[in-house]
């Protein structure tokens, strides 16, 4: 079994986002999220560093986790997926606005056909859907 670390974990906790991919697994620290697939792993780190940098300095913050508050880059993720979500979804003429990403691994993979590598995806398109993102509070 291939023990990659997933880059969108946080998102799985969400019952909006899924990936086949995604195994749970048990770490030292507890239960966590790996990855299946070694070139999904790494496009999904390619695909996340680029969303922090577009994404970061939209929200006028930098990449240090004691400086920057976690809702940050929860927002930048799930912003950042669902923007990306729906450009892809915008080939198939959807008018619909797409609130769930049912498999991040194939959302990727369909983004690769289209702009042929994960550096060539529009990221500055996606910073509208991340800035736009409401984290729902917990009861």
């Amino acid at each position: 079994m291939i023990d990659c670390k997933c880059s969108f974990a946080i998102t799985l906790i969400k019952e909006d986002f899924a990936c086949e991919q995604a195994q749970m697994v048990t770490r030292r620290a507890g239960p966590d999220t790996a990855c299946a697939s070694e070139l999904g792993s790494q496009r999904c780190q390619q695909l996340y560093d680029q969303l922090k940098v577009v994404g970061l300095s939209a929200f006028d913050a930098e990449d240090d986790l004691l400086k920057t508050p976690a809702s940050v880059f929860s927002k930048i993720q799930f912003g950042g997926l669902l923007g990306l979500a729906n450009i892809i979804a915008s080939d198939a003429s959807n008018e619909s606005k797409i609130v769930r990403v049912e498999n991040i691994f194939q959302l990727l993979e369909q983004a690769v056909t289209r702009y042929e590598s994960v550096s060539n995806i529009p990221y500055p398109e996606l910073v509208d859907t991340m800035t736009a993102f409401k984290i729902k509070r917990k009861r």
